[in-house]
């Protein structure tokens, strides 16, 4: 498995869980306004008020865990798809230890997720929590920095992003048209590969078993 670094911003990381709720905040009051725990705990005898809010505490956990992802990191997955960059990519790999700098348009970044937590009783399964997170991202005057096949750098840019939250196909938490100023001057972790699954066609490769002189 090939693993690739995230950004960084100059300034702190900001987390999924933060943008959406806000400092302080968790979701065992949006699962308990929607009355999440009943239906998985339906078949449960003996269940009492307590145990439904104990359940509840245990999932928003799970879930708040989720929330932990960076933005910028979802940002930077969805940039990894889009054709200026992979046409910077490919130059960059033809000429190595050349650079771009690509701006670009107006354009629009979507990140869905769909995890989902099992939940026991007793050691048998008697339900699942199926979550779904959507970030939209409207991104205007990006200007990025390509080198060798990876991205770099971002230099500058705007961004609009768009948080829903939802668990049984309910929304429990959104926030939309929030402001994300992309800081002028991204440090990266390490750099971001742009060509992941494309052959470098100027790669010597050798079959095994047969050796090269």
């Amino acid at each position: 498995m090939t693993t690739t670094a995230p950004l960084r911003a100059t300034t702190p990381t900001i987390a999924v869980r933060s943008f959406l709720l806000g400092d302080g905040e968790g979701l065992d009051g949006p699962l308990r306004a929607h009355g999440t725990a009943g239906p998985l705990l339906a078949s449960v005898r003996g269940r009492t008020p307590a145990a439904d809010r104990a359940v509840e505490h245990e999932l928003a956990t799970v879930v708040d865990d989720f929330l932990g992802l960076d933005v910028f990191d979802l940002a930077a997955a969805g940039w990894r798809g889009h054709s200026a960059l992979q046409s910077a990519a490919r130059r960059t790999r033809d000429l190595p230890g050349s650079e771009e700098v690509v701006a670009l348009a107006t354009h629009r970044v979507t990140s869905t997720h769909r995890p989902y937590v099992d939940v026991y009783v007793d050691g048998a399964k008697i339900g699942t929590l199926d979550v779904q997170l959507s970030v939209v991202f409207w991104i205007s005057g990006l200007v990025c920095v390509v080198r060798d096949a990876c991205l770099t750098g971002v230099r500058s840019g705007e961004c609009a992003v768009d948080v829903s939250l939802g668990a049984q196909g309910a929304v429990i938490a959104e926030r939309r048209g929030g402001r994300l100023d992309l800081p002028g001057g991204f440090a990266m972790r390490g750099p971001v590969p742009l060509l992941r699954h494309e052959p470098n066609p100027h790669e010597t490769r050798t079959a095994p078993g047969i050796s090269r002189r």
